[in-house]
Parts: C-alpha cells; sequence; structure tokens
C-alpha cells in the first residue's frame, strides 16, 4: 500500500532567493556606474555604434565608440603603435574605483603579423594577450574588463552583433538556459596514462567532478566523460563526439572543455574537430558561451589560420555566443583554479562575461601568467548566467526522506506573477562511481558522480504565483542522499527556476533501526571554494583505522585532521584553514586524503581569502 502524504505544507518562506533573484540587476547597475568604450576601424564604426546605441537604449549603458586610428593620431603621431591604445585608455579610465565596472570591446580581428596586408588585421594586438591594454597602473594587473570581436569583414561583424542582439531580446526560453555540458578529456595521451597523481591538474574526469560540485544545485549539469567511451583503431572517441554534437545542439548555456586541445580540435581522440565538424552544428537559437580549460583553443592572433574559438562566432548555422580560450599552452592546475572561480562569478554570482573573466583572474588564486592567456572573444559586457531561482519549492508534508511508491504533492511559490509555464522535472539521486586502468604497469583511477536522471517530468500551467502537481516514486529508481527536483518557469519575456536539494530517496528495504552503512569509501566538502572554514564530510564502508589528512599543492602535510579507528558509518570534520601549529595558511589548492586499510581517496579543495 503506497503512502499518502497529505499534510500540506503551506508555510512558505517566500524571501529565500530574493538575494539571487536580484543579483543580475545589481550588476547591470554597477555597469551604468562604469565607463565603456568600443574601439574599432573606420570600416566598422556603423556596427560599433549600432551596438553602442542598443545597449543605452536596452540598459542605460554608455559605450562611447572611437575610431582606432584617431587613437593612433592623438597618440602616436598616426604611426599604428598598439602602445598607443594602452596610452589612450589610460587617459579615458581616469576613475580607478570604477574600472571593474567598466569594459573596453575592440571591434575587429587581429594577428603578430600586423604589417602583412589582410583581412584579419583590423585590430592590433599586443603581446600574449588583450589583458595588456588594459593595464593601466603599475601592478602588471589589468584593471578593466576587455574582449574582441574577432570579425574581419562586415558580414561576419554584423552576424556577431545581431546575435548579441538576439540573444539579449528574443532568448528562446526553454529548459537549456538552465543546462551546462562540460566535456573532460580521458586518461590517454600518446600511448601513455596521465593524472597518475593527484597534484598533476591533468585527471581531467577529477577537474569536471570538482566544476560539477562547485556548481549552484538549481543547474542541471550535462557530462561527457572520454572515460566512459570505447576508443576505435585509430585512436578516437566518435560516441563521445556524436554525444558533444547532440548536446549542443539540443541546447546548453554553457559548454565547458577540459583537457589537451589546439586550434583544431578538442583531445587527440577527436572530441570535437572543428574543421569536419563546425557544419554539423545546428544550433543558432540556443548559442551556448563556450569555454576552455585548454591550450591554443582561443589562437586568433595567427595569419595563416582562424582558431576554434574564431569560427565557433562566424558559422552561421550554429556555434557560440562568445569563447573563452587560451591563445597559448597553458596549466591544467592554474585552469582549474581560474575556472573555478569564473564559473561561480557567471553561474553564482550573475556577474557580467569581462567582470566575472577578470575578477577570476586577480583574486582566485591562479597564476597570472597562465591566466592571461585567456581572452574573451565575445562581448565582455554581455550577461551569460542562468535563469534566477529560490528554493521555494514545497513537498507537501516536508518528508526527510521518498521511498519507493510514495504519492506525493509538489507546490511552488514563484516571486511574482510575470510566468504561465513550469516544466516540473524530479530527479534520481546522484550516485557514486569509479574508473580504473592500466597501462605498461601504470595506474589509472578515479571517483566520481553521475547526475541523476529524471524520472518525472510534467508540464504545469502557472495559477497566479504559484503552481502544484502530483506523482508517484517509481520503484527502481536510483536511491541516495543526493536526488533533486527542478522547475523550470517562463512567460512571454522572462524565466526562473526553482529547486528542491538534496531529498533522499530510499528503496525502503532498510530497516530504521540499524545504522546507515556506506556501501564504498566516501569524501565530498561543503562549502568548496570556502573562507575561512570548510565541512569535510566522509564514509567509512568498514571498521577500521583512518587517516585524515591535508596537504598543499607540493605534496606536504599541512595539518592531520583525524587519524583513529572509526566504526564503519558517516561522519564529519571540518577544516578552519590552518595548520599543525593552528597557524592560517595562505589561499590556494589543498588536497585531503581520507586513508583506510584498503583504499584511499583524494579530493581537491580551494581556499579563498
Amino acid at each position: 500500500m503506497a503512502k499518502r502524504i497529505t499534510i500540506i505544507g503551506m508555510v512558505i518562506f517566500i524571501f529565500i532567493g530574493l538575494n539571487a533573484v536580484n543579483m543580475k540587476q545589481k550588476h547591470i547597475e554597477r555597469a551604468r556606474e562604469g565607463q565603456h568604450i568600443i574601439i574599432a576601424p573606420e570600416e566598422f564604426l556603423t556596427q560599433a555604434n549600432q551596438l553602442a546605441d542598443f545597449y543605452w537604449n536596452e540598459f542605460q549603458i554608455t559605450r562611447s565608440v572611437v575610431d582606432q586610428q584617431d587613437i593612433f593620431d592623438q597618440m602616436s603621431g598616426g604611426a599604428e603603435d598598439p602602445e598607443a591604445i594602452r596610452d589612450y585608455l589610460i587617459e579615458f579610465f581616469d576613475d580607478p574605483s570604477i574600472w571593474m565596472d567598466s569594459s573596453v570591446l575592440l571591434m575587429g580581428s587581429g594577428t603578430e603579423e600586423w604589417n602583412t596586408p589582410n583581412d584579419k588585421n583590423r585590430i592590433v594586438v599586443i603581446g600574449f594577450t588583450d589583458d595588456e591594454f588594459v593595464m593601466l597602473d603599475t601592478d602588471n594587473y589589468p584593471d578593466i574588463p576587455i574582449g574582441r570581436f574577432p570579425a574581419q569583414n562586415i558580414e561576419q561583424l554584423e552576424l556577431i552583433i545581431n546575435r548579441n542582439i538576439q540573444y539579449i531580446t528574443s532568448p528562446t526560453l526553454d529548459w537549456w538556459q538552465n543546462k551546462m555540458l562540460i566535456v573532460a578529456d580521458d586518461e590517454h595521451k600518446g600511448g601513455i596514462l596521465e593524472g597518475l597523481t593527484p597534484i598533476s591538474g591533468l585527471n581531467h574526469t577529477a577537474r569536471a567532478q570538482e566544476l560539477s560540485e562547485t556548481l549552484c544545485d538549481a543547474a542541471w549539469i550535462d557530462r561527457v566523460l572520454g572515460i566512459e567511451y570505447e576508443m576505435n583503431t585509430n585512436g578516437n572517441k566518435p560516441e563521445a563526439s556524436q554525444d558533444v554534437i547532440d548536446k549542443v545542439n539540443e541546447g546548453r548555456l554553457i559548454w565547458h572543455y577540459i583537457g589537451h586541445g589546439n586550434e583544431d580540435v578538442l583531445g587527440d581522440e577527436d572530441y570535437f574537430r572543428v574543421s569536419t565538424q563546425l557544419q554539423l552544428l545546428q544550433n543558432a537559437d540556443h548559442l551556448p558561451l563556450f569555454t576552455a580549460a585548454s591550450s591554443s583553443v582561443g589562437d586568433f592572433s595567427t595569419l595563416e589560420f582562424d582558431c576554434m574559438a574564431e569560427k565557433f562566432l562566424t558559422n552561421e548555422e550554429g556555434g557560440t555566443i562568445a569563447s573563452i580560450a587560451a591563445r597559448a599552452p597553458t596549466s591544467a592546475s592554474s585552469n582549474c583554479i581560474l575556472f573555478l572561480a569564473f564559473f561561480q562569478n557567471i553561474i553564482n554570482d550573475y556577474q557580467y562575461l569581462g567582470a566575472a573573466l577578470l575578477d577570476a583572474k586577480i583574486n582566485s588564486g591562479a597564476n597570472y601568467l597562465n591566466s592571461k592567456r585567456y581572452n574573451i572573444l565575445g562581448d565582455p559586457l554581455l550577461f551569460v548566467n542562468p535563469p534566477q531561482r529560490d528554493e521555494n519549492i514545497t513537498i507537501t508534508g516536508n518528508p526527510e526522506t521518498l521511498f519507493y511508491n510514495d504519492d506525493i504533492s509538489i507546490f511552488g511559490q514563484l516571486p511574482s506573477t510575470d510566468y504561465s509555464q513550469c516544466e516540473f522535472k524530479a530527479f534520481e539521486s546522484e550516485y557514486d562511481c569509479f574508473y580504473s586502468n592500466s597501462i605498461n604497469g601504470y595506474y589509472y583511477e578515479v571517483d566520481y558522480t553521475k547526475f541523476g536522471e529524471p524520472y518525472f517530468e510534467e508540464e504545469i500551467g502557472v495559477v497566479g504565483d504559484y503552481y502544484e502537481t502530483a506523482f508517484t516514486v517509481v520503484s527502481g529508481i536510483q536511491t541516495g542522499e543526493e536526488a533533486r527536483m527542478i522547475s523550470y518557469v517562463y512567460g512571454d519575456e522572462s524565466d526562473f527556476v526553482q529547486y528542491l536539494y538534496p531529498i533522499t530517496i530510499s528503496d525502503g528495504t532498510s530497516s530504521p533501526d540499524l545504522p546507515d552503512i556506506p556501501s564504498s569509501l566516501v569524501a565530498s566538502n561543503y562549502p568548496n571554494p570556502f573562507n575561512p572554514e570548510t565541512t569535510i564530510s566522509y564514509s567509512l564502508p568498514n571498521d577500521g583505522l583512518i587517516e585524515l589528512d591535508v596537504y598543499n599543492i607540493k605534496g606536504q602535510i599541512v595539518k592531520t585532521l583525524v587519524k583513529e579507528e572509526k566504526l564503519a558509518g558517516s561522519y564529519e570534520t571540518v577544516w578552519n584553514g590552518t595548520d599543525d601549529n593552528n597557524k592560517s595558511v595562505s589561499s590556494g589548492i589543498y588536497f585531503y586524503r581520507l586513508k583506510t586499510e584498503s583504499k584511499t581517496v583524494t579530493r581537491k579543495m580551494l581556499l579563498l581569502k
């Protein structure tokens, strides 16, 4: 007999999540207080003014438009000197207090071979990064968010601008706005294994796991992990490549890649090769932000070819709304730190693109010599954020655990009456996975989790400012303590997300009188990144001696948190960012290692001060 939960939990905390609701507006208002400039060659000035006028009419944000040649005439006697642009910007941005709320857009492509007549030479480049244009003081760090439209002709420029305007004014409201795709390279590299040590930064699956754990629980994190696909005789993984194409075409707000790459291809296994697969992208109405924690994917400044990040912007049938990728080889560990902070800024804090990247470069703890190689090919003032959200989903009766065959009712209280439809999804629990491989005596292993699949989906009409539904928890779904429910609601002009996480799902066969004994060794921490402390949770499948230590990035023990006999079960301990002498440690990456007599689990965490 199914249990019927009937006590209506109508006590709704309407103010939960209102800070999140107002965050994007906060950043728009800050941008209004900043200074914004578009630098363009003479042939692109009409389009530059079109974009500037749009931002004034839509957001009341003023963007000045300046002819690149006028800057040369004023600052370098007409000579085409990139230093002249920096000198001009030093004078233009005369109020340091608003630098972070400002922006520079370079409207045109450029190469290191500036003196060669070519359509790619529209706006000069400087050094390894556009950041050098906006180093306005003496600390050798950029001070203003900057981006570039790498257009070679008016047709390309108009395509990019029209897409940006449509992205803002006529978005396709659908679930894709709340979904993120993470693609992670496998452990193979040149016939050997990599990612064998926790501090190498090359365990791409582990990096994808860390990023998934960092993002907001309201987002649907979708992953293509190279380790889960078979390699063919050519050393490629075509099924993984097809899954990437299919998911991008379905629509994802963000498409993030972690692993090896270059200007043409993601991964040695060809997860995506732009020279042969670009035409397969048919997502013009669902353009994602593309980011690549990889080397040289964004090498736009080479005269001989157009890189992947450029081609994504100018492909008419599909591609991306903007790209963040590196012009040169990069470090996996620093990439991880940079993008963890960047996605916190985009997903959790609703910052605009340029401010989110600049803040991550300066404040994440990532090595700036590595971070500066990343450029925005796109508008730095663009908002690429998920729908605003709160946690006002109530399971009537507020049960702590859902059991197989439970009949339950759901109530959602919305912050306004702007919405007419709701697409509700109830997800199975996340679950633990383990992968291992060995080559020539070297052994690779990684623990990760899989996002639960929807077991109930329904389109619901919104009545005023609420919606409700009822369903049965079907038997046979994935049980665990990390299930969730997400509602995507939308109207004619806006959308919103509500979520409930974590939810426990049980098959109902366990006796409540017995201790909760996990089936495998598990460890996690929250929050991550953190300041000043984080709680490390761990579960032991067997009795025995355990040791829980914190290591720095050099592999040195910073602090021993636990070293004692423990019974099987679940535990928590807090690390407050101090060493064994109770002295505070500096910001950066740390690892905690849980060791038992039979197995060791290592996890990364990021301390931000």
